[in-house]
């Protein structure tokens, strides 16, 4: 069995080298919530270790070339993810004005900033408004109570009349119609990609 899964992951790496986003959708799925609860150990907030953890996959990317399809995946991630954690901490123990920012965050007891606060931010981007545009009626109209109104699938269905699996069908088809048309913008679509991810995890 360990000798299948390595091949897969060595599989996904070689694919993830030549640029494949599906290959890298696979490994967010698979190490997303294992790097935010391992940076979380380490800086001890949860919207810190959420903004490492998407750069840590950021970097990932970035750096696909050079990534060796050999070596562990799980360990390359983990050391990114613990160096930026670490390098954070540096930070806020030399930097006084940062090391403020965070007791402050502490004490007040702030809400995290919401990965889906990041994607409706993204959204103002004209290309991400445009393929929003592009969208069939019914299923702008799906997506859009989804993500600009925050309603659950329920309540989408009792609202248009329609099941809850329609609902949930016509989101996941609206996000592949977006992700398609954002493929040639690589940075964008990276960057929307791994919010929506995050949003659905």
């Amino acid at each position: 069995m360990s000798e299948i899964i390595g091949e897969n992951n060595r599989k996904r790496i070689v694919d993830l080298r030549k640029g494949c986003p599906n290959a890298f959708r696979k490994i967010f799925e698979k190490y997303h919530q294992k790097l935010i609860l391992y940076s979380l150990a380490i800086v001890k907030q949860d919207h810190v270790a959420k903004d490492i953890v998407q750069d840590t996959f950021i970097r990932l990317w970035t750096n696909r070339g050079k990534i060796d399809p050999d070596q562990s995946l799980s360990g390359y991630l983990h050391t990114i993810a613990r160096n930026l954690a670490l390098n954070h901490l540096k930070r806020a123990g030399y930097d006084h004005e940062l090391k403020n920012r965070i007791w402050k965050t502490i004490q007040e007891n702030q809400h995290r900033v919401s990965t889906e606060e990041s994607l409706i931010a993204m959204e103002s981007s004209l290309l991400i408004q445009e393929a929003i545009d592009r969208l069939p009626s019914q299923r702008q109209k799906i997506y859009l109570l989804s993500r600009e109104k925050g309603m659950s699938h329920r309540e989408i269905a009792l609202k248009l009349g329609i099941s809850k699996n329609t609902v949930k069908n016509q989101i996941v088809t609206a996000l592949k119609e977006l992700r398609s048309h954002l493929e040639k913008y690589t940075d964008i679509a990276l960057i929307w990609f791994i919010a929506v991810l995050a949003y659905w995890l």
